[in-house]
């Protein structure tokens, strides 16, 4: 009886009109038992099922959750509770799948559950689809991996801090600020030193400073306190590689198209001679046509004449004599100059004075000539007319530069020494100057020797303080001990040949 009011209570649930044992099929209109679809060999269907009557259990009894009595119990899938069941969530069959992570059933609801281990869920889709690079995870380093697996890789708020001493910080240079940054270069992930412009380093390295600079910039470029020390020669002198006036002076600086070398700037220094190379050599303690040597003449070219000097020919002499009173290779129109070098022969110098007679003999000999004789220095002066002055037989005061012209125009007479050549009214016959005044002048005319035991020579031609009689060309009373030195006293060479 109670078997035949579950049946009825069955048909109940399932909606059809059903005979009293028909508990699984109702498809016929008529209630009758549906036919399984099973021939009746008397092999028993896989699921419970009623056989003309009769409820056959499935194979092996067991209940499954198929809405079928599996176990003939009278009770269709007991034991699956829907509702909390991962593998029959809601319906049957339902089976609660997440990618790499537990899925549970709440209320016939798939929820997801724990992710698998190495997994983490980081987008708003079911399941834990982020693989963590590092497992376990560990706290953030500086190395391109997710440490922690949150989906960021080196965070700089997670980052701890960069190695201490890593960067060089010079104070007082450009490396003084730098921090070291985490970045990844050339698919390597580290701390790295960012320094700025002007550094030497290898930005690919950590610390990629260089050990010793490489570039001349003006910038310490590996920030050890100094500015291009390899470069050890930077602000020498330098030159052109020149000679004599084409010689240019500069200083080595770097050089502004390569900075790898230095170079010899000529611009920061005075430039060479102007002009030069020079078609004459001048006696001036420079070598004015560059070939190397120093106030030297080209013999057999006459148009490369060092010293200005007049051809006499006189009596049966027959001499070479400078034009102008002997001067300083570095004299100037205001300084009578400092050299020893040699004695040259030009005009618009202070004459060499305070000159001794061996000193006098040794800088004509430098030239490659002599201290005149008294006859040769006296023809020169006089002319063939034999003139009192070299100008002409009668005195004028203010034709060369004796005591009595006023050298300075207004008030008394005032005398000094002038340039050679500057009065050029007091001229010998032959074009030689000054050989009246100026300065006295030493010549090869030994006269005895002092209570002291020197030489004595004769000094000719009188000076800026020489009255009219001391002026005349004939006159040799002016005497001096060899080693006499006066700002009066001078010298002019000679020689026998052209030089």
């Amino acid at each position: 009886m109670n078997r035949v009011l579950l049946l009825l209570a069955l048909s109940s649930v399932l909606g059809c009109d059903v005979k009293p044992f028909c508990v699984d099929r109702c498809d016929d209109v008529d209630g009758s038992v549906a036919d399984s679809g099973v021939a009746d060999t008397g092999v028993r269907p896989d699921v419970g099922d009623f056989d003309g009557g009769v409820c056959v259990p499935s194979e092996d009894g067991v209940e499954a959750c198929n809405a079928l009595d599996d176990d003939c119990d009278g009770t269709i899938d007991e034991g699956f509770d829907l509702t909390r069941d991962p593998r029959h969530c809601g319906v049957c069959g339902n089976e609660c799948r997440f990618p790499n992570a537990e899925g549970s059933c709440v209320e016939s609801e798939c929820v997801v559950g724990a992710c698998s281990d190495g997994f983490v869920d980081l987008d708003d889709e079911p399941g834990c689809e982020y693989a963590c690079p590092v497992f376990p995870t560990q706290a953030e380093e500086c190395n391109g991996f997710d440490d922690d697996c949150d989906g960021i890789v080196d965070e700089p708020e997670e980052l701890p801090a960069p190695p201490a001493g890593l960067c060089r910080t010079t104070p007082g240079t450009l490396c003084e600020s730098v921090r070291p940054v985490c970045a990844t270069r050339e698919g390597r992930s580290t701390w790295f030193c960012d320094y700025p412009e002007g550094v030497e380093h290898d930005p690919l390295l950590p610390n990629g400073i260089v050990l010793e600079e490489t570039r001349c910039d003006g910038f310490d470029g590996d920030c050890d306190g100094l500015s291009d020390e390899p470069f050890e020669t930077l602000g020498d002198e330098c030159d052109n590689g020149a000679r004599g006036a084409c010689r240019d002076l500069g200083e080595v600086r770097c050089d502004p198209a390569d900075a790898s070398r230095t170079v010899c700037d000529l611009s920061v220094l005075p430039d060479a001679v102007p002009g030069a190379p020079f078609a004459v050599e001048l006696c001036n303690g420079i070598d004015d046509d560059c070939d190397g040597t120093i106030d030297d003449a080209t013999p057999g070219d006459p148009s490369r004449v060092v010293d200005d000097m007049v051809h006499v020919m006189r009596g049966g002499l027959d001499f070479y004599v400078y034009r102008h009173e002997a001067s300083r290779p570095d004299a100037s129109d205001v300084a009578g100059g400092r050299s020893t070098a040699r004695a040259c022969g030009r005009g618009g110098v202070l004459p060499w004075t305070s000159v001794g007679f061996d000193e006098a003999a040794a800088a004509c000999a430098a030239a490659g000539h002599r201290l005149c004789t008294a006859a040769e220095w006296q023809a020169a002066c006089e002319g063939a007319s034999a003139s009192a002055f070299p100008y002409g037989a009668s005195y004028e005061s203010a034709t060369c530069n004796g005591a009595d012209r006023d050298a300075i125009v207004g008030g008394g007479i005032d005398s000094r020494v002038e340039p050679t050549g500057t009065l050029a009214m007091c001229e010998s016959e032959d074009g030689v100057l000054d050989l009246s005044g100026n300065v006295k002048e030493w010549t090869d005319d030994p006269r005895g020797v002092s209570e002291g035991g020197t030489d004595i020579y004769v000094v000719r031609g009188g000076s800026f303080e020489s009255p009219s009689f001391g002026l005349t060309c004939a006159t040799d009373l002016s005497r001096a001990t060899v080693d006499t030195l006066l700002p009066t006293l001078g010298f002019r060479c000679c020689r026998d040949v052209a030089p």
